[in-house]
């Protein structure tokens, strides 16, 4: 078994091969759950499945993909080698694994914890995003975007800034404000260190754009809201929840900082955003 803490949430993996458990240990290296303290927030039970699971490799037109549909209403989850269902009660999970990916099978199964992470969000009012944060004076700046938007590059042009993690994060109401856990998901495929505390007041989220100089853009609430899906992580592979995280991407953008950041690689951008 294996037991990550996330902000304030804990989700378990069970039914790991020694191999697979050793893996995740390292890669999660500093996040693992210590014995007792609170119950599982979401667990997910490995058992070995079958090809007829898993989206066919002939519509492998990009690296990762996850579908979600829903079947005699209950959630069905499908990527390239792995499959989730709910078991009774919704907080356990069904992780069939294929028995020879060609992948790395720690990097399945993050996959599988980030989808997992993604809904406990957008239950708890929030959403996950293809995002990076950093830590500053005790705040959380969030930068979003697609891939090979500069992500990595803004939390490395950020130090001494710690960073939350440069490849995903979530965002969760509390009160008035909005706040994000550090995580251990990082493009290096290693974990940062992870900072004291469990969940970190929001800054300001920025949707990231390279370009020759910086610039912030203020948007409209409505271009926000675009925009900021098309960061969010999931949304088409949580058909029963995908409603719900529009309007808490709504909510967010009403009410909290967002813009474009347009960037250079140099760390001058920083100069606008406090």
């Amino acid at each position: 078994m294996v037991a990550l803490e996330l902000g304030h949430w804990r989700i378990v993996l069970e039914g790991l091969d020694d191999a697979l458990a050793d893996a995740l240990l390292r890669r999660w290296d500093g996040f693992h759950a210590s014995p007792g303290g609170a119950p599982a927030t979401f667990v997910l039970r490995v058992v070995r499945g079958d090809d007829s699971l898993w989206l066919p490799h002939w519509e492998r037109f990009e690296r990762y993909r996850i579908e979600g549909t829903i079947e005699d209403e209950t959630p069905l989850v499908r990527s390239y080698h792995f499959a989730l269902a709910p078991n009774a009660g919704g907080r356990s999970w069904q992780f069939a694994l294929a028995d020879e990916p060609d992948e790395p099978v720690e990097r399945i199964a993050e996959n599988a914890v980030r989808y997992a992470l993604a809904r406990i969000a957008a239950e708890a009012g929030g959403f996950a995003l293809h995002g990076a944060g950093v830590l500053e004076e005790g705040r959380a700046y969030v930068f979003a975007g697609p891939s090979r938007s500069g992500k990595s590059t803004a939390v490395a042009l950020s130090a001494p800034a710690r960073s939350l993690g440069d490849d995903f994060a979530v965002l969760v109401p509390r009160d008035a404000s909005w706040f994000t856990p550090a995580l251990p998901f990082d493009s290096s495929e290693k974990a940062p260190p992870r900072p004291a505390g469990d969940l970190f007041p929001v800054a300001g989220i920025w949707r990231l754009f390279q370009a020759a100089a910086p610039k912030l853009e203020p948007v409209s609430r409505t271009i926000a809201a675009a925009s900021l899906m098309g960061c969010a992580a999931f949304p088409w592979a949580m058909p029963d929840l995908s409603e719900a995280v529009l309007e808490h991407v709504r909510r967010y953008v009403t009410g909290a900082p967002f813009a474009h950041l347009h960037f250079r690689v140099a760390p001058d951008f920083w100069d606008l955003l406090k």
